[in-house]
């Protein structure tokens, strides 16, 4: 099918109709990125990189999390002598927003009142009501190898200055490495450099500072038939890259190539054994919470070296 144009930004529609499902480039994966992640293992040290769950620090939101202790002392359903405690609790999670680590569905974002294929956001979702298509249960899990760009490793500091975009020049050196399916893991230094909180008085965005991804990025990626983008950040950069759109990494990867984003990941423990490697890929493996009409889950993917 000719890909259509559109008359306002980005000027494509990128995946639309690519694909005879809902999937979006979920499509790439299978046992073939399995096998191809397998083959970047040589010493199967497994890291966790999803962050700590925590109260919001951040994105000042008091809703974010929640952890509550219901029960902790003796056993309720056995037998009244039996020496058996046990526990239990609630815990609370917003799934979107700057503080944890998250995946995306593709119902996420909308462009024009369209989702993803064309479809019609508002038909899709609505206020109040789970989410009807492109939820999360589209995305049974992703397994496949990545590409690590450390970007402020190959710049020679910490951290990027918060509201520092990633530009194409960080990740072009993975043309002709990147195969369809593999997926795209970069650090921005997040976790280990400040944050600049929207109340804060050098904010620039309502979000504050963030490093994203420079707009600019995206059609690499379009071309490289990357499955999924991670970060250690909110994906896109705050302030904005471009003037046509606050948040056009969200929209170019979700609404247009149909590409599910991954937020806020820990990835200094990566970061550290990834600088004695001599292979930029690894093994990468997540999977969302099965929500039923969600627009995202909680993740903490894992790295396998």
């Amino acid at each position: 099918m000719a890909e259509q144009k559109l008359p306002h930004w980005p000027g494509r529609t990128y995946n639309w109709n690519r694909w005879d499902n809902d999937l979006g480039t979920l499509n790439l994966l299978g046992p073939h990125t399995v096998r191809r992640a397998v083959e970047t293992l040589d010493t199967f040290e497994m890291l966790a990189l999803g962050a700590p769950l925590r109260i919001d620090d951040a994105g000042l939101d008091p809703e974010a999390y929640e952890h509550r202790m219901v029960h902790a002392g003796k056993y309720d359903f056995g037998p009244e002598a039996e020496p058996v405690e046990a526990t239990s609790d609630i815990v609370s999670i917003a799934i979107h927003g700057m503080t944890n680590s998250h995946v995306d569905a593709l119902c996420h974002a909308g462009h024009h009142g369209k989702s993803f294929n064309g479809s019609v956001f508002g038909e899709n979702v609505e206020p109040g009501q789970p989410a009807r298509r492109f939820t999360v249960m589209d995305n049974t899990g992703i397994v496949t190898r990545a590409w690590f760009v450390d970007v402020p490793a190959a710049r020679g500091v910490k951290a990027l200055k918060p509201g520092t975009p990633v530009m194409p020049e960080d990740i072009e050196h993975l043309a002709g490495r990147m195969e369809p399916g593999d997926a795209l893991v970069v650090r921005t230094g997040r976790y280990a450099g400040e944050v600049v909180r929207a109340d804060d008085p050098d904010a620039e965005d309502d979000h504050g500072n963030w490093c994203g991804m420079h707009e600019a990025c995206m059609d690499m990626i379009a071309d490289w038939d990357v499955s999924a983008l991670a970060t250690d950040s909110s994906g896109d950069n705050f302030p904005s890259t471009t003037p046509e759109c606050s948040v056009p990494i969200h929209i170019l990867t979700e609404v247009y190539l149909g590409l599910p984003l991954i937020h806020h990941l820990d990835l200094e423990t990566l970061s550290a054994r990834m600088a004695v490697r001599d292979n930029a890929a690894f093994m990468f493996v997540t999977a969302p919470l099965r929500i039923v009409g969600g627009t995202g889950s909680p993740v903490s993917p894992l790295a396998i070296l």
